[in-house]
C-alpha cells in the first residue's frame, strides 16, 4: 500500500499545486485586464488606449480557461486510477478542491429554465 501511496502523491501533489497556481494566474490576469481599464479611466485616455494588450490578456484567459479543464478533467482521471488501487484521496492530498459530490441542480445546465418553468406555471 506504501508504494500505491507513493505513487498516487507523485502524480496527485503536483497536480494539485499546478491547480492552485492556474487559478492564481487566472486572478492575477483578471486583476491586471480591470487595472488596464481602470488606469485608462483615470488617466482619462481615448477608449481604444490599450485595446491590443487587453485583447491578448483575453486571449490568455482564454487559453488559461482550457488548461484548467484539461488539468481539472486529468484529475479526475488520476482519481479514478486511485480509487482501483484503494488510495484514499486525503493519502495524496486530495481535499475536496476537485469534489466527488452531485452537482446541485440548481448548477446543472438547463436547471435554472426549469426553475423559471416551474414558476411561470
Amino acid at each position: 500500500m506504501n508504494t500505491k501511496i507513493g505513487v498516487a502523491q507523485a502524480v496527485g501533489l503536483p497536480l494539485i499545486k499546478a491547480e492552485a497556481l492556474l487559478d492564481q494566474a487566472f486572478v492575477l490576469l483578471a486583476q491586471a485586464q480591470a487595472a488596464a481599464v481602470e488606469g485608462r479611466r483615470a488617466a482619462r485616455l481615448p477608449l481604444h488606449t490599450g485595446h491590443d494588450s487587453i485583447e491578448q490578456v483575453i486571449a490568455a484567459q482564454q487559453a488559461l480557461m482550457a488548461t484548467r479543464k484539461a488539468v481539472h478533467t486529468a484529475h479526475y482521471g488520476f482519481r479514478d486510477i486511485a480509487d482501483g488501487m484503494q488510495v484514499p484521496a486525503r493519502a495524496y492530498g486530495d481535499h475536496g478542491d476537485t469534489p466527488r459530490e452531485e452537482v446541485p441542480s440548481f448548477v446543472r445546465p438547463g436547471a435554472q429554465l426549469a426553475v423559471v418553468q416551474a414558476n411561470a406555471a
